[in-house]
């Protein structure tokens, strides 16, 4: 099996062109007190749901949602807290109706060139940098969120990225806001169902090959070098072929368009991730979860959805 995959999954680094151009443009965020979601030319990069306490400081790779040279877009969405608990055996999530004083987001965005042996070759220095506004809470004179007291509100602007390709993605795919709704989630799910066969099954060759054509973009856009391929598919075959594994029931999900209207997932209703997930026990009686996620659209003259990331 592993052989297979291999030879389906093991040559993208062959294709990859401009690596000596190459240059890795990364999301530093830093959120706190508050649910959100971050979008590059309106395609999910990073979120969060769950309770409020702390905040993450996290550097996401993004060339993924960058199609091409030039101007770029970025989004954060910012939502009230949820607190998920457990009752009965049932998992709650309990919303918060407001964003809370103590809520911060930050957003940088820079292009980086690694060295092959590691570290970073050369920076090309920030091409964004994003601090929600704060104010002075007339009490006590401290900084609290400008924003506060909203159910939800919406930051974005725009940005440059000098990379050195093009690729296809979702540029000419089709506009699936053109179909029904239920026709769609029903295109959606069918995709879904066919994807939680193979897992449970571990059927790593069909996987593999639904996800080869956006895997090829996506060896561009991050430069994949060989080592690079290799730590791919060993990570892929750990991931989606995880033994043992046992996949749950899809159920609680809903429709999320991305890509301006030309790519379909579903997400979990609960927490926000992937209804596509399944447990395997690591000692006995103590288990670990893996999900996966997938992102789907119809190419250009085409009719069935096809993965696209």
């Amino acid at each position: 099996m592993d052989k297979e995959v291999n030879e389906i999954l093991g040559n993208l680094y062959k294709d990859v062109k401009n690596y000596d151009q190459r240059i890795n443009y990364h999301a530093d965020i830093f959120i706190g007190g508050c649910n959100f979601e971050v979008f590059i030319n309106d395609f999910p990069v990073f979120k969060y749901y769950g309770p409020g306490n702390g905040a993450i400081t996290t550097s996401i790779p993004i060339n993924s949602a960058i199609l091409n040279k030039g101007q770029q877009t970025w989004k954060i969405k910012v939502f009230p807290i949820h607190n998920i608990k457990e009752i009965n055996g049932k998992t709650i999530s309990n919303v918060s109706p407001t964003i809370q004083e103590g809520a911060r987001v930050e957003i940088d965005i820079e292009g980086v060139r690694f060295k092959e042996s590691g570290g970073i070759e050369e920076n090309f220095g920030k091409v964004l940098k994003f601090e929600a506004p704060l104010k002075k809470d007339p009490q006590n004179g401290s900084n609290i969120f400008a924003d506060a007291g909203k159910p939800y509100i919406e930051y974005s602007g725009t940005f440059q990225a000098d990379v050195p390709y093009q690729i296809e993605g979702w540029n000419n795919s089709e506009d699936l806001t053109k179909i029904d709704s239920n026709t769609l989630k029903q295109k959606i799910l069918k995709e879904y169902q066919k994807f939680h066969g193979w897992l449970q099954n571990r059927d790593l060759n069909k996987i593999a090959l639904s996800k080869l054509n956006a895997k090829k973009e996506e060896a561009q856009a991050l430069f994949y070098d060989k080592n690079i391929n290799d730590e791919y598919i060993s990570s892929f075959i750990k991931m989606w072929g995880q033994e043992g594994l046992e996949m749950q029931p899809l159920e609680n999900y809903k429709m999320g368009i991305y890509g301006n209207g030309k790519i379909v997932t579903l997400i979990d209703t609960i927490d926000g991730g992937s209804p596509l997930w399944g447990n395997y026990e690591v000692n006995k009686n103590k288990y670990k979860h893996n999900t996966y996620l997938l992102y789907f659209h119809i190419p250009k003259g085409k009719t069935e959805l096809e993965v696209i990331r």
